[in-house]
């Protein structure tokens, strides 16, 4: 499913766009500086007030891109130091980090991706911005909620437009809100197998003689995971005890009934958005009902549309309320910055570390998606969310005492 959950600063600096001349003298200085001249220098620039987060009108590079082609750490360091913006953005979306990926530096890269991680859990631990928070805080942080009132970046604008269902130029069906932004694509279908089958297949409650898993997904889409999580390894192995589907649109709740989804044996649609269920404490208590004992779902799986990532860490902080402590597993679909390598570890390490605040341990599995990449994917499609050759496959589980 598209995710449009976590975008990419370009920067940050005076808002309104006035930089002193004495300033500007300065910036260009460090421009230079982190060319070709040694780190002292730079450090003297930056304690003289030079502005690290400055970018050039040709290439839109900052001293952190320039310094990224050196291949030495000790600059790097320095100048994230003095300030300059982890994923700042040049001309063509790249930050300073995918110019070393570009020359095969992976420890100038380490280096970025961690001072992303850090300054975004430092602004988290500081602001902990509610979901109408602004797309950036000046700092050069994520926008982890885009101020987007259309149905890609406002999920009530979402659940109120009108969707389409159609074959892509790839051959695969596909979901396009009204302005032609992708809700799911077929082309996610095999990175859902592979939930799946890391969610399923050593489950105790999925081997032969068992009674079966329970089973939470929310966000229906195309129904590839959930048609998937009721199939069977063998005819041996019990189908899903209890699987209940949390759905809020209309429209894809009218798809469910005439596909006929909601007839299958063991399977509740709870038509709402997740929130309305599991933020609410008697709502919560109906819905674990379906849960032997009460004790919460073997396995929970999240994709929403149009959705920021605090929706998401506001769903992390439910699950130790609803997942089974002792094999229960969890997992989401991350999309969060798929258009840019370091933002995307970046984000994925985030989501790890928040997953951990709230008692769970992440493994991540790493898939090739090739057809991601195709042309012929996006064709009709008036975003593209996905640009990365690789997907970072999470699954999650409650840590062991």
């Amino acid at each position: 499913m598209s995710d449009v959950k976590m975008s990419e600063s370009a920067g940050a600096g005076p808002s309104e766009g006035y930089v002193p001349s004495e300033l500007i003298t300065l910036a260009h200085q460090l421009l230079i500086a982190a060319q070709s001249e040694p780190t002292s220098n730079v450090q003297r620039l930056l304690e003289q007030g030079a502005p690290a987060w400055y970018q050039d009108d040709a290439l839109g590079w900052s001293s952190l891109h320039y310094a990224a082609e050196r291949r030495e750490p000790k600059l790097l360091q320095v100048l994230l130091q003095g300030g300059a913006v982890w994923n700042a953005l040049d001309k063509w979306g790249r930050t300073a980090g995918e110019i070393c990926l570009s020359l095969g530096d992976e420890r100038g890269w380490e280096i970025i991706r961690n001072e992303g991680i850090r300054s975004e859990m430092l602004h988290h631990a500081l602001a902990e911005p509610g979901p109408s928070s602004p797309q950036t805080n000046g700092d050069g942080n994520i926008k982890l909620k885009a101020e987007d009132t259309t149905s890609a970046g406002d999920n009530l604008t979402f659940l109120k437009s009108q969707l389409t269902w159609d074959i892509g130029d790839d051959g695969k069906e596909r979901v396009l809100d009204a302005d032609g932004n992708g809700v799911m694509m077929g082309w996610e279908e095999p990175l859902m197998v592979e939930h799946v089958r890391y969610m399923t297949n050593d489950h105790p409650n999925a081997q032969p003689g068992s009674e079966g898993m329970t089973i939470l997904n929310v966000g229906f889409g195309l129904g590839i995971v959930d048609r998937l999580f009721q199939q069977t390894q063998s005819a041996s192995h019990p189908k899903p005890l209890n699987h209940h589907i949390i759905e809020a649109h209309p429209q894809v709740l009218q798809y469910i009934r005439d596909k006929g989804f909601d007839k299958i044996p063991g399977i509740k649609i709870l038509e709402g958005r997740w929130q309305d269920f599991l933020q609410e404490p008697e709502k919560m208590g109906q819905v674990l009902e379906g849960t032997p004992g009460g004790m919460g779902y073997d396995a929970i799986f999240v994709d929403t549309f149009a959705e920021g990532y605090e929706d998401l860490k506001a769903f992390f902080e439910v699950l130790p309320d609803i997942l089974e402590p002792e094999n229960g597993i969890f997992s989401f679909w991350n999309g969060l910055g798929a258009t840019n390598a370091t933002i995307y570890a970046v984000s994925s390490g985030l989501a790890e570390l928040h997953l951990e605040d709230v008692g769970l341990d992440t493994q991540w599995h790493d898939v090739l998606i090739p057809d991601s990449l195709r042309e012929e994917v996006w064709k009709g499609v008036r975003r593209r969310y996905w640009e990365l050759p690789g997907y970072r496959l999470p699954i999650a589980k409650m840590k062991l005492m």
